[in-house]
């Protein structure tokens, strides 16, 4: 019954997850988020309530524990309700991630002046932390991260 449907907006992603598999699907988010517009990935990713996200690869549904989400990528427009660049620091660094991935992009930190460190920002960061990339963004699950360094050359 249409009637009891809820309006979902369909993001093409690639994920990388915990046991070393990608996966190239379609993750499904909510027409009308929590800040008036619609939902982001990040917003859904984030989203304490819930445990598991549904994924579409192909004509296959599945379910995905958001815990195996090592990382996320998606178009730059994915997130652009979000406003992560808006007023942002933005630097430059390099993430290692636990299995030896290494990723290169962008922190958008947005931070009172006395607490705009990477530091800080890691620190206060819901579970996935966006990272800018000139084509897409990366959202990484903090818990997969085991260094962040410098990008900037020099």
């Amino acid at each position: 019954m249409d009637l009891y449907k809820v309006p979902k907006t369909e993001t093409e992603v690639r994920i990388l997850l915990d046991d070393g598999r990608t996966i190239d699907g379609s993750i499904f988010t909510s027409v009308t988020g929590p800040h008036g517009g619609p939902e982001t990935i990040l917003e859904r990713l984030t989203d304490a309530s819930e445990e598991f996200v549904p994924l579409a690869c192909g004509a296959d549904r599945l379910l995905l524990n958001k815990s195996g989400i090592i990382l996320l990528q998606c178009p730059l427009d994915a997130l652009a309700s979000a406003d992560l660049g808006q007023g942002a620091k933005e630097v430059p660094v390099r993430i290692s991630l636990a299995g030896g991935t290494s990723l290169v992009g962008r922190l958008a930190i947005r931070m009172p002046p006395e607490r705009a460190r990477v530091l800080d920002y890691l620190n206060s960061a819901p579970r996935f932390v966006p990272l800018l990339g000139e084509q897409q963004i990366t959202l990484v699950q903090k818990h997969f991260i085991v260094t962040v360094r410098s990008a900037e050359e020099g």
